[in-house]
């Protein structure tokens, strides 16, 4: 398809979270951007039973080597993780953002803590290289295992939380705008 190749983006949820991440490790060339809302981190999981440990947070994550070892390098990253999540543990966003930054060779910024109105909160580490944000870090306070800023009354969504739709497409348009540059 005439799709153009520096305006693609994966993002998923839970599981697919982990999925996405997998994908643009296989296939950095294929993506610009990738987002992870509340998954595992890539790598820690091979089979039902290890599923649970991963989930937990008790494994230990990695990246694998990618279909084409001449392609590009890793594409940004976003990740989003409420930090009272009881299915899927905070500790995976913290250990794929900091996997993912040291595959770009980046270094994290100081920690900052962001409020929009009265939305939950955001602890905010972003991991640089050359002046630019390639992983972000987004731990939101108080949020379970949902969608943040999702519809009221559906299940897995959180309404209280920052609009996780509108940050990830932010996240991703800046990789737009940065590729064509």
């Amino acid at each position: 398809q005439p799709v153009d190749p520096a305006r693609v983006a994966v993002a998923g949820l839970s599981g697919g979270a982990g999925m996405a991440a997998l994908m643009a490790a296989l296939y950095p060339q294929r993506f610009c951007a990738v987002a992870m809302h509340s998954g595992p981190a890539p790598g820690t999981a091979d089979s039902a039973a290890s599923a649970i440990a991963a989930m937990q947070g008790r494994r230990a994550a990695r990246l694998p080597d990618p279909v084409d070892p001449a392609s590009a390098a890793l594409p940004p990253l976003l990740v989003l993780h409420g930090n009272v999540d009881g299915v899927v543990s905070v500790r995976n966003a913290v250990a794929t953002a900091r996997l993912w930054a040291e595959a770009l060779g980046a270094r994290p910024g100081p920690e900052r803590v962001q409020q929009r109105g009265r939305r939950h909160a955001m602890r905010v580490t972003e991991f640089k290289t050359r002046g630019h944000a390639v992983v972000v870090l987004r731990e939101v306070l108080g949020l379970g295992h949902a969608w943040s800023g999702g519809a009221a009354r559906q299940p897995y969504s959180d309404p209280a939380g920052p609009d996780a739709s509108a940050l990830i497409w932010a996240f991703a348009a800046r990789q737009f705008d940065r590729r064509r540059l």
